[in-house]
């Protein structure tokens, strides 16, 4: 039986789940606007999307919409929502490369319509997203696993959480 835990210890280890979202709608376009009313819903329906996948890193970009969509979960986790930089391009490399070497890790990510396809792609290793997110659209949810035992692969998945962002 001991040997049974070691081994089930090991396996759940060998993977890191990454969610990478873009954040919940905004009030206005302005530089630094909050979640408006149906943004501050995505980010309740985010923390139900994610309540049982055992969240144990939240990192966001410094921006009000970004944090604020991480909030509910980091709060009802107790975490602290890390920030990271996503421009220029060489601090979006080191933070994905960081990313890249957490293992046994489930992870949120939360960026922008801009940054998104990156993190994405770079935790992929491959292009598989190529276009930025829509102005309108809200509703994504990409799901990156890597596994490192016995080998090291990459699965992607994509698909939609809360309300469906109007098309």
């Amino acid at each position: 039986m001991k040997n049974l835990v070691w081994v089930l210890l090991l396996l759940t280890s060998c993977k890191s789940t990454f969610y990478v979202i873009r954040h919940g709608e905004k009030v206005d376009n302005s530089a630094n606007p909050p979640l408006s009313v149906l943004g501050q819903e995505r980010a309740e329906d985010l923390k139900s999307e994610l309540a049982n996948k055992g969240i144990g890193e939240i990192f966001s970009t410094n921006y009000l919409r970004t944090k604020n969509t991480a909030k509910p979960i980091a709060n009802s986790r107790g975490l602290m929502t890390k920030i990271y930089v996503a421009s220029p391009a060489d601090s979006m490399r080191v933070f994905i490369e960081k990313l890249k070497q957490m293992k046994g890790k489930n992870v949120l990510i939360v960026g922008h319509s801009n940054t998104t396809k990156y993190v994405v792609n770079g935790l992929l290793e491959r292009d598989t997203l190529r276009t930025d997110i829509p102005d309108n659209d809200f509703d994504n949810l990409y799901i990156v696993k890597r596994y490192f035992f016995p080998v090291r692969k990459m699965r992607f998945f994509a698909k939609t959480y809360g309300k469906t962002s109007p098309q």
